[in-house]
């Protein structure tokens, strides 16, 4: 079951509705519902993102995997950088 809702936003978030719409080839409304579906359960436990952080974390957490895997399985690290862009092809392209 569907139902319509109508809201009104600023120009600057329908700018970004609408290129992530074209980025991923669907309708504005379709790109809309994407974003509600993965912002509404974040809103509903309390939680917001914070990009910066998270990309500060994940960065943080490369380097420390990188400093690891060339200290001690270097003759591993070629693998696992092949193995990684697998799986984001996979899982997340």
């Amino acid at each position: 079951m569907t139902a319509f809702i109508g809201l009104r936003v600023c120009t600057d978030d329908l700018a970004q509705i609408d290129a992530l719409a074209a980025k991923h080839g669907c309708s504005r409304a379709e790109a809309a519902r994407n974003v509600l579906r993965l912002g509404l359960p974040l809103a509903q436990k309390g939680h917001s993102i914070d990009l910066q952080r998270m990309i500060l974390l994940i960065e943080h957490m490369q380097a420390s995997i990188d400093v690891i895997i060339h200290r001690e399985h270097a003759d591993a690290a070629e693998q696992l950088v092949t193995i990684a862009q697998e799986r984001m092809a996979q899982f997340h392209a």
